[in-house]
């Protein structure tokens, strides 16, 4: 046991002595004037110049293509599908027909109802003349009263036969509206067997996106024979998260890039922003629309949308990578060439576009630290790699080896 012990501390002794041996040989080569002496060690780091560049804050979004419009062409009434008039992909103006259905037994309840309506009109015409008779018959009683010929009784009796003409020559007016309107129905009815298509908004042509059915089906009403979509004007539908949301609104315009078409892009403009979230995907739908005149665009084809929120120019930019994080706190390290020092300088970050960042504040300007920060802490001494300093490595090769940058000796 106590060999093992002695052999644990003499090793442990040589590795200290390794080590010691290896930092003094570092701090010995890394020296030099106006650096801190033989036994720091310094922190080699790659360095790029801070920029100033236009910077804009956009954001790129996927989503799918929609038709603006889209309604299903059903019949009013139940029947035998006659004869379809349209097919997948055809193109149809603001109240085409669109099929027919089987008419016969409305064609016979429209003659039925024509006959009703005859019966119903020549009953009026009777019940019509048959209250002038009356009326004259009572103006005739009524004369003869006066003139003593007839009795008190006689003119109540044609008082009464009067009013009963009049009641049914009121009735027989009623029952000839009602025809009337069983006929009008009966007409309607008729009508519903020429199934159409129709839309208010606009006048212009539109394309049949699917049929359900075929010829000879039996079709209950409101059952779906084929679906109409406007595609002149298409809609583009993105989703965006919480951190975009705000960023976007009505009248924003968008560049639109189909998927099956690289390379070309379309304008596009938000239409409509969702008020609100949705709970599981955390993201709103946002609607834009853009001209389709060629009809090349095409409902379901899956789209990229770029959309600039704003734009700095003459902003202050470093890489992405010179980024760093101290004490809570995001800045960069600035380097001071004069006492070959990184000083670590916190920022307020601005836009992000692609591998650059903008500096908010402060203002600065010089070389930062792009490679070798997670090395750094605020102060530390540092030494440049070979390809940030060509210019002492050329003036080595001049003046010899006692040479140092700017002619000084040691």
């Amino acid at each position: 046991m106590k060999k093992f012990a002695l052999t644990f501390i003499l090793g442990l002794a040589i590795a200290g002595v390794i080590i010691h041996t290896i930092q003094g040989g570092s701090g010995t080569k890394t020296g030099g004037p106006g650096r801190r002496g033989p036994g720091v060690a310094r922190v080699a780091v790659e360095i790029t110049p801070i920029k100033v560049a236009s910077l804009v804050d956009e954001g790129r979004f996927v989503g799918s293509l929609e038709s603006k419009s889209k309604f299903m062409v059903a019949p009013k009434i139940s029947g035998r599908l006659k004869k379809l008039l349209v097919d997948i992909g055809d193109s149809i103006d603001n109240g085409e027909t669109v099929a027919f259905l089987d008419d016969e037994e409305l064609l016979l309840s429209v003659k039925q109802a024509e006959a009703d309506m005859e019966i119903a009109r020549a009953n009026f015409t009777e019940s019509t003349e048959l209250l002038e008779i009356s009326q004259r018959e009572l103006d005739r009683v009524k004369t003869m009263r006066q003139q003593k010929v007839s009795s008190e009784v006689d003119v109540e009796n044609a008082q009464a036969a009067h009013k009963t003409r009049q009641a049914r020559h009121q009735v027989n007016r009623a029952l000839l509206s009602q025809k009337e309107a069983a006929l009008e129905t009966a007409k309607v009815r008729l009508s519903y067997a020429r199934v159409t298509a129709s839309w208010s908004d606009s006048n212009g042509s539109r394309f049949i996106a699917e049929r359900f059915l075929n010829e000879g089906a039996m079709i209950s009403a409101n059952t779906p024979i084929v679906s109409v979509i406007d595609i002149a004007t298409i809609t583009a539908v993105i989703d965006a998260v919480e951190q975009d949301y705000f960023k976007l609104e009505t009248g924003q315009m968008a560049e639109i890039e189909p998927s099956a078409t690289p390379g070309r892009t379309y304008q596009a403009r938000i239409s409509r922003i969702a008020p609100m979230l949705d709970e599981a995907s955390r993201q709103a739908r946002i609607e834009l629309e853009l001209s389709n005149s060629d009809y090349q665009l095409k409902p379901g084809m899956f789209i990229r949308a770029r959309i600039i929120f704003a734009k700095h120019n003459d902003a202050t930019v470093v890489p992405a990578s010179a980024m760093a994080r101290r004490n809570e706190r995001e800045g960069v390290f600035l380097i001071d060439h004069e006492s070959e020092k990184a000083n670590f300088i916190p920022i307020e970050r601005g836009f992000t576009e692609g591998e650059f960042v903008e500096i908010a504040s402060p203002s600065l300007s010089g070389d930062v630290v792009t490679l070798g920060h997670h090395l750094l802490e605020d102060g530390m001494a540092i030494i440049l790699a070979d390809k940030n300093r060509p210019a002492e490595k050329s003036e080595k090769k001049g003046k010899g080896p006692g040479a140092t940058k700017g002619g000084r000796q040691p």
